[in-house]
């Protein structure tokens, strides 16, 4: 049995499938693929674009895996569906496009002569600083490599407005994986060569009608090899005898149904399935794990293109969004020709006033915002709603490691249960790391790979984006 139908999920299944298995999947939405999903919105008859197509992620998603394994499953699986785009990123601040991942030559251009300087001479006084690198917390560590100027400038409210709670109390562990350090032999080969190996990779591979077209063809794929998902169902309570779970008993729209199981794959959120699992005593102690939400607030818009970016960075406070798409920047088909749309990423809290306020709100708010920030939409947008991600960001805060590893603890007793994935783990990974751990997963209960191997997939302390076979 495989519990949740995500990235992670859906290959585990299939993998598993592939080798003879009779699997069955619960997943708690309509729809699979997890927070790869794909959005697709018929304007609105008495808009200008009636009748036509638009589609939407929920979220910004790239194929780059550097798994031979993997990418043979999914081009096979595609084919021509599978398109390489390329990406390109900035960060707007202060009026001014600033180049991503940030490029000391490109800071000269933009900066002011006086803030560059200070930011020079903060980074150099870091540099050269005693003590080495702090990993503590997340402002520690961008401090110790940009310092203080360039901390206040780009990084401090951008990540404040992202997770909700101030920089000092959040770990300094995903920093390491999605922010290219700095140090002085990289601030010479900038200035003195073209090159630049703290660059993300640019390529990728996308599908041609949006990333929720992968694990839509990836559900095809397994039923046809019959395994059983269960849509709009959630576990209810699991049986364990001894250190075996022996089945799973799940709500559906049918009612309660128990399915017995000879082995659990699950990559619900990890706090959920330990609280399955966990006693009656142990319930009461449970360590409890925050989540960041994003509401996307998904806009049409009557113009061929709004920029020639794929994303955009917002990082000052003022400005509700953290990051601004635009989807036809990935695939040409997400919007009809001479169309194009726009997607802001707004983060937040489930029930908080901007989880809850009316779309009409938000995309008032928004306009006034992209206006202020150089992208001024008047008279040219059309139908506009939003979609939601309640499960968006694991947040780590200073004391996150402890509090997971008790939950993974109370779950790996069990000798036939495996929790894993982005949720299961409580780990900030990409989607290509969380299907290579749903392999890994399957590797597992087949006897081809170790526990200990699967939940350690994307801890390496390096940056994730710079290597990919594409």
């Amino acid at each position: 049995m495989v519990l949740g139908a995500g990235p992670c999920g859906m290959m585990a299944a299939w993998e598993l499938a592939n080798n003879g298995h009779n699997v069955i999947m619960v997943e708690k939405d309509h729809e699979v693929g997890g927070l790869c999903t794909t959005t697709s919105h018929i304007a609105s008859r008495d808009s200008f674009s009636a009748g036509e197509t638009f589609r939407f992620d929920l979220g910004g998603h790239r194929f780059i895996t550097k798994n031979e394994r993997l990418m043979k499953m999914i081009v096979d699986l595609m084919k021509d569906e599978l398109q390489v785009s390329i990406r390109k990123s900035v960060i707007l601040l202060r009026g001014r496009e600033f180049a991503y991942p940030l490029n000391v030559k490109n800071l000269f251009k933009n900066l002011d002569l006086t803030l560059f300087l200070r930011s020079g001479i903060d980074f150099l006084r870091q540099s050269l600083a005693s003590g080495g690198i702090d990993y503590s917390s997340f402002e520690g560590w961008i401090r110790s490599q940009y310092g203080k100027t360039l901390y206040d400038l780009f990084f401090g409210p951008y990540t404040e407005k992202l997770w909700g709670i101030p920089p000092s109390e959040i770990s300094a562990d995903w920093a390491v994986q999605r922010i290219a350090s700095m140090n002085l032999k990289d601030m010479l080969r900038q200035l003195y060569k073209k090159d630049d190996k703290r660059s993300f990779t640019k390529r990728f591979y996308y599908p041609q009608k949006g990333i929720g077209q992968m694990f839509d063809m990836i559900q095809d794929e397994v039923e046809a090899k019959g395994v059983k998902i269960h849509l709009n169902s959630t576990p209810s309570s699991i049986e364990i005898d001894g250190n075996v779970v022996r089945s799973v008993t799940i709500n559906s729209g049918g009612g309660q149904k128990r399915i017995e199981c000879d082995h659990v794959i699950s990559t619900i959120p990890v706090d959920e399935l330990a609280k399955l699992c966990a006693t009656d005593a142990e319930k009461d102690n449970l360590p409890k794990l925050s989540y960041r939400a994003l509401r996307f607030l998904n806009v049409l818009v009557d113009k061929e293109q709004i920029s020639d970016n794929t994303w955009m960075y917002v990082s000052e406070a003022k400005y509700f969004m953290t990051r601004i798409q635009e989807p036809k920047k990935r695939t040409p088909h997400s919007a009809p020709e001479g169309k194009t749309s726009i997607m802001l990423e707004i983060p937040c809290n489930v029930g908080d006033e901007t989880h809850t306020c009316s779309d009409s709100e938000l995309y008032n708010r928004a306009m006034a915002d992209l206006k202020r920030l150089g992208v001024d939409l008047t008279g040219i947008t059309s139908d506009v709603f939003t979609t939601y991600a309640d499960h968006a960001y694991p947040v780590y805060d200073l004391k996150y490691k402890l509090h997971v590893q008790h939950l993974v603890d109370i779950i790996n007793r069990n000798e036939n249960l495996i929790t894993c994935g982005r949720q299961g783990l409580f780990r900030y990974i990409f989607m290509d790391t969380a299907m290579e751990m749903g392999l890994f997963a399957a590797d597992c209960v087949m006897g081809r790979e170790t526990l200990e191997n699967v939940q350690n997939a994307g801890l390496e302390k390096a940056l994730l984006e710079v290597k990919s076979i594409v």
